[in-house]
C-alpha cells in the first residue's frame, strides 16, 4: 500500500513538473512580451517597453528582417514611426538610454541580420547623451550572444519573469496605458492632461538642474571621445548614408543649459556632428516647436507624434535646405555662421 502511494506521489509530482512549465510556456508564447515570435492578436497589441534592448534585438533576430534604412538613437527617437518614411522600409532600432558608444554594435548586428548594408542610417543625437559616462552596465555583444543561443527562446518561454510581463500586457489590453508599443515596433504615447504634463516637466527639470548624475546639467562633462565615436560609425559603414539629426527639447531646458555654463559644449557638439557627417538637421534650439512646448512635448525632452512626423519630413520626405519654423539645415559651408547664430539665440533664450 505504501509502495503504491509512493508511486502515485511520483506520478503526480512528475505531472505537475511538466504541466506547470507547459502552462507558463503557453501563456508566454500567446502573449510574447519579449517579441520572440510573430503572431498578433487583440490581447498582445499593447506591449510594455520594459527592456527595449532585448525586445528590439529579438525582433531583429526572429522576425523577417529586410529593410532599406535603420533609425538608431535613444528614447528621444523611439517615438518616430518607422512607417512614416515615404518609399523606403525603415526599422526603428532606437532604444531608451542607448549611449552613442552602443550605436555601432546595434547597427552592425542589424546589418548582419539584414544581409546587406543599409542605404540609410537615420542617426538621432541627444545632447544629454553626448556626456561622458562611466560604469556602463550594458554589453551589446553579450546580449547578442545570448539572443543567438539556440536555447534562448525556450528559456524565455518557461520564465516566471516573462510571465509577469505577459500578465502585465494582458492587463494593458484591457485598460489604458500612457506609453506602449504595438506588435509592429511602433510606439504610442497617449495624450495627458496639460496640468499633469506641466507637473511632470517641472519635476524632470529639477532633476536635470540639480541631480549629481552624468545625465544632468549639474554634473555634465562632454565626452572627449564623442567625435571619434561618430567617426567610427561612419567609417565602419561606408556604403550607408548617415542622416544625422538632433532631437529637440523644451525652451526652458535650453535656457537651463546656458545658465549651467554648457553653451560651449553645446556648440562643440554641433561642430563634431557636422564635421564628421558633413551635414546635420538641427532641431534642438529655440524655435516654434520648442517655444510652444506644452502643445508639442509630454516631458522636457520627449516630443509628440506630430513633431516626430515633422522631423521625418524635414530629414527625408521633404528635405529642408535652410531654416524653417522648426528645423535648421547645417553643413560644412555654413557651419561657422550657424554656430554664431545659435550662440545668439541660446543666450537670448537664457535671459
Amino acid at each position: 500500500m505504501k509502495e503504491m502511494n509512493y508511486k502515485k506521489w511520483i506520478i503526480i509530482t512528475l505531472l505537475i513538473s511538466l504541466v506547470l512549465p507547459g502552462i507558463v510556456a503557453g501563456i508566454n508564447f500567446f502573449m510574447d512580451p519579449l517579441w520572440c515570435f510573430s503572431h498578433s492578436h487583440r490581447f498582445n497589441q499593447v506591449q510594455d517597453d520594459f527592456n527595449e534592448r532585448q525586445q528590439k534585438t529579438n525582433f531583429v533576430t526572429f522576425q523577417d528582417f529586410n529593410y532599406q534604412g535603420v533609425i538608431i538613437g535613444a528614447s528621444t527617437s523611439t517615438n518616430i514611426d518607422q512607417r512614416s518614411f515615404n518609399g523606403i522600409s525603415v526599422y526603428n532600432y532606437a532604444i531608451s538610454a542607448l549611449t552613442p558608444a552602443e550605436y555601432l554594435p546595434y547597427i552592425m548586428y542589424a546589418k548582419k541580420r539584414n544581409g546587406r548594408d543599409f542605404e540609410y542610417v537615420f542617426l538621432g543625437l541627444d545632447f544629454l547623451l553626448a556626456a561622458q559616462f562611466r560604469n556602463l552596465t550594458f554589453d551589446p555583444e553579450k546580449l547578442f550572444a545570448e539572443t543567438d543561443n539556440w536555447l534562448y527562446r525556450v528559456k524565455t518561454l518557461v520564465s516566471i519573469d516573462t510571465l509577469k510581463f505577459s500578465r502585465k500586457n494582458f492587463m494593458n489590453a484591457l485598460g489604458v496605458r500612457h506609453i506602449y508599443y504595438d506588435r509592429n515596433n511602433v510606439k504610442y504615447t497617449t495624450p495627458l492632461p496639460p496640468e499633469r504634463i506641466a507637473l511632470h516637466m517641472k519635476y524632470l527639470m529639477a532633476h536635470f538642474e540639480k541631480s549629481g548624475s552624468a545625465y544632468s546639467f549639474n554634473n555634465y562633462v562632454y565626452n572627449p571621445e564623442y567625435r571619434a565615436i561618430l567617426k567610427k560609425m561612419r567609417d565602419e559603414n561606408p556604403r550607408s548614408r548617415f542622416v544625422a539629426f538632433t532631437t529637440p527639447v523644451i525652451l526652458p531646458m535650453l535656457a537651463s543649459m546656458v545658465k549651467h555654463g554648457l553653451l560651449d559644449e553645446y556648440l562643440r557638439w554641433i561642430r563634431d556632428i557636422v564635421e564628421v557627417f558633413g551635414e546635420c538637421y538641427h532641431f534642438m534650439y529655440p524655435n516654434e516647436i520648442t517655444t510652444h512646448y506644452l502643445n508639442n512635448f509630454h516631458d522636457p525632452n520627449h516630443y509628440n507624434k506630430a513633431v516626430c512626423d515633422m522631423i521625418v519630413d524635414a530629414i527625408y520626405n521633404h528635405k529642408i535646405t535652410g531654416d524653417t519654423a522648426f528645423g535648421m539645415y547645417i553643413n560644412r559651408s555654413n557651419l561657422e555662421r550657424k554656430l554664431a547664430q545659435l550662440e545668439r539665440m541660446m543666450k537670448q533664450a537664457a535671459h
